[in-house]
């Protein structure tokens, strides 16, 4: 008599459930958090694992989560003052991150990021590369040339407004100092 064969979404079910089992459930959620983005599953959002209708009651304002298509769309200025990144690579992040929860395009590459300092009126990095791979090397963008994205970490840092992440100058002094140094 053949062995009857099993649903495929309990198969799924049973691998995830082995293979999450061990972690915390910290570490579940970011986990669960990156496999939604790289099957770009809408709908839940990455740092809670909830409903990206339903709002957080314990979500402050610098840390509220973005709908991927808001009813009144957030400009990129309005997030880079509510978010206050402080370097190049923070605001790559920033960028990637406005993207995906604003324009609805969770993949890029490199060159689709640099563009953003000019639609926000920012002094573009003079090494922009070299900011690129800061971000990745921080684990805030994962690089896989068009099909580069941010990250469940790259989310968080942005949400959180770069707690705990070095500021350096804000962008109207950092333009003045840069304007000092080429006289």
């Amino acid at each position: 008599m053949p062995i009857p064969k099993k649903d495929p979404e309990i198969l799924a079910l049973e691998s995830v459930h082995s293979a999450l089992k061990p972690l915390d459930p910290e570490s579940r959620r970011r986990v669960l958090a990156s496999v939604f983005q790289l099957l770009d599953i809408q709908g839940v959002t990455a740092s809670t694992g909830a409903p990206a209708t339903s709002p957080s009651k314990t979500t402050e304002p610098s840390t509220r989560h973005y709908p991927s298509r808001p009813s009144r769309p957030v400009s990129l200025n309005e997030l880079i003052n509510e978010k206050r990144p402080g370097t190049s690579a923070q605001l790559i992040a920033l960028f990637a991150y406005y993207r995906e929860r604003s324009e609805g395009l969770s993949r890029f590459n490199r060159n689709d990021l640099e563009v953003y300092f000019s639609r926000a009126k920012q002094i573009p990095p003079k090494n922009f590369d070299r900011d690129f791979v800061e971000s990745v090397k921080k684990g805030w963008i994962h690089e896989d040339g068009n099909d580069s994205y941010l990250t469940s970490k790259g989310i968080e840092v942005v949400e959180s407004g770069f707690e705990g992440e070095r500021k350096l100058l804000s962008p109207t002094k950092h333009a003045r100092r840069r304007q000092k140094k080429s006289k």
